[in-house]
């Protein structure tokens, strides 16, 4: 009987002392897992930090490349707001340009037409020259301080064109020379002399004289 004990008694030592060395392997093991578990933590926190500062960064990114982006966005509205007003502008001188053109068009068939006016005018004149000297004596006057002083007469006057007539040729006048349009003793306009034949010239009024009444036979003086 105490054989048989000692017999259990050794069995339930040897069974203990296997489970004890198993458990003991056991926690070992859970102990190893554990550690590998809070590398893998760690390993992952790092990961994940990193992640986050990347994502940081490309936020801050984002909203320097949003900044510029609306920078670039107003600045090209600007540069297409300046475009369209240049290409208005640009619109408005080719219509400028183009009605200039036609006015100096308009002014080269009235100029030609002149021509042909003067020559006629200049015709007469010389006619009445030789039949009497009343109009050189109208054309030349002596002012009453003695001193000499160009004047002339109103031929004809263009409203159209803006521009007169006067019996003022390349003897007494220039091209771009100015001359003053009288009646009795007032002035009544300014033009500046376009074309010059031998006893006659045309002269276009100045700006702020294109509506003025000039008449026929109107005083013109060259100052």
């Amino acid at each position: 009987m105490n054989k048989r004990l000692l017999i259990i008694a050794s069995v339930l030592g040897i069974t203990l002392v296997g489970a004890l060395a198993a458990e003991h392997t056991y926690c070992n093991m859970v102990e190893r897992r554990y550690a590998q578990l809070e590398t893998t933590q760690q390993t992952i926190h790092h990961q994940v930090g990193k992640i986050l500062q990347a994502h940081q960064q490309a936020r801050h990114e984002l909203q320097e490349e949003q900044q510029r982006s609306q920078k670039l966005s107003e600045a090209l509205t600007l540069a297409q707001s300046k475009l369209e007003e240049m290409t208005t502008r640009a619109t408005e001188e080719a219509r400028s340009v183009q009605d200039l053109q036609l006015r100096l068009a308009g002014v080269h068939e009235q100029m030609s037409q002149l021509q042909g006016e003067l020559a006629s005018v200049l015709r007469e004149r010389q006619t009445s020259k030789n039949a009497s000297s009343t109009v050189q004596l109208d054309r030349i006057i002596v002012s009453q301080e003695g001193a000499p002083e160009l004047q002339g007469r109103v031929l004809s006057v263009d409203r159209q064109w803006k521009f007169i007539v006067v019996d003022l040729g390349w003897d007494a006048v220039r091209i771009g020379d100015v001359v003053s349009i009288f009646r009795n003793g007032k002035l009544l306009a300014k033009a500046r002399i376009e074309r010059v034949q031998e006893g006659i010239s045309a002269a276009s009024f100045l700006p702020d004289w294109e509506h003025a009444e000039v008449e026929t036979n109107d005083l013109v003086k060259l100052l």
